[in-house]
């Protein structure tokens, strides 16, 4: 405009106002040019998975967007998607407590998801891995219990199995054992008693090693969800020699072995997962890692911790790893709401490592001196053995 009035002294020359209607018609195409510009480009989405050297998917890694204050994490499997992210190029940062963060540059085009894999490194020193071999390792009444379903000479039930066929009541779990019937009768004390084919007397029941009553036991007074395991003999002769003795009641009426578990387990409630809450009490140093603490956690030789290897997985030879991720505390206990798994090669696997690192016992770390708070990565390995498995 300048220019313009320059060379003429008139304040509106002739043919300026077509000069201003270009600037301006050339401003409003410029603008639409821009809008129909991102119009075209729309948006597409990114599905990613996050995965260690071995291949396992990361569970709770955090995904960001470079300029953008989105914040998602993986699921279970590693795995997690971006819908209607806008086209073009995109760079995504992966961050996980105890691996190396990484950053990955996309191009993301519009209508379209774009794949792509992180594979991330681990970054802290973690416990040697603790190989689970099968079930030679067992004590206590698993021990027993699983060499004798080894055998064969009776009717073995899981808490797996238990669970599957979910019985209203225990006397439920015996309609489908061969031999066994169930009488029912409403007007009975016992409205449910168990009897085996050939005899019709009561059978003789174990609670945990030790005998129910001098008289028949009412089965469905227990409840099935109390139950870790049960083993039934419908004859004398294959009932184990250490459960054949009542001084009231005969085995030749069959015997029934029931093991008891603890009621189930509250998990805690979070506004967030644990490992999120664990990055940020790293920060704050609340909690240390392996590399800031003078010795690090590790485990108790005298309380090792041994889970028991899932009977379908057992059964089947499936081997299988998980990684759990927990805070040793100062007493050496493993505090179970910070507990979580980093990767698991099945959930069931996942379920017995969470269950044995509750009663876990550690050696604490040491940082000057002092027992602290330390996060710690353990790794279990599952490595089938011939004992239980089918033929």
């Amino acid at each position: 405009m300048r220019s313009i009035e320059g060379r003429h002294r008139d304040p509106c020359p002739r043919g300026w106002e077509h000069t201003l209607v270009r600037v301006t018609l050339l401003l409003c195409l410029t603008a639409s040019s821009g809008a129909a510009q991102q119009l075209m480009l729309g948006t597409g989405g990114v599905r990613g998975v996050v995965r260690d050297s071995a291949g396992f998917g990361i569970a709770d890694a955090e995904v960001t967007l470079r300029g953008s204050a989105l914040r998602i994490q993986t699921d279970q499997e590693g795995r997690f998607e971006l819908a209607k992210v806008p086209a073009g190029p995109l760079t995504v940062r992966v961050r996980r407590l105890g691996f190396r963060p990484d950053t990955v540059d996309i191009m993301v085009m519009a209508g379209k998801i774009v794949p792509f894999e992180v594979v991330m490194g681990r970054h802290l020193v973690t416990i040697a891995p603790m190989v689970v071999r099968g079930r030679t390792e067992l004590t206590g009444w698993r021990a027993g219990f699983y060499s004798r379903k080894q055998l064969g000479t009776g009717r073995f039930f899981t808490r797996e199995e238990i669970e599957q066929r979910n019985p209203g009541m225990l006397s439920d779990m015996f309609r489908s054992v061969p031999g066994a019937r169930v009488v029912s009768s409403r007007a009975d004390m016992i409205p449910n008693r168990v009897r085996f084919r050939g005899a019709n007397c009561a059978p003789l029941v174990w609670l945990d090693g030790s005998p129910l009553g001098a008289g028949e036991f009412d089965l469905d007074a227990l409840s099935p969800a109390s139950i870790e395991a049960m083993e039934v003999y419908s004859g004398s002769g294959n009932a184990p020699p250490q459960y054949r003795v009542n001084s009231a009641i005969s085995s030749a009426c069959g015997t029934i072995l029931i093991w008891s578990r603890e009621g189930p387990r509250k998990q805690p409630r979070r506004n967030t997962s644990a490992a999120a809450a664990l990055a940020r009490m790293v920060e704050n140093k609340q909690i240390f890692t392996s590399n800031e603490v003078d010795v690090a956690a590790r485990e108790d030789s005298a309380h090792l911790v041994r889970p028991l290897y899932p009977d379908e997985l057992h059964e089947g030879g499936i081997s299988g790893s998980v990684l759990a991720e927990f805070v040793v505390e100062e007493s050496g206990q493993v505090n179970v709401e910070m507990m979580s798994i980093v990767f698991t090669s099945h959930p069931s696997f996942a379920s017995a490592v969470q269950e044995a690192l509750r009663e876990a016992i550690y050696i604490p770390a040491i940082r000057q001196g002092y027992p602290v708070r330390q996060v710690v990565q353990h790794e279990f390995k599952f490595v089938p053995d011939t004992m239980g498995k089918k033929k």
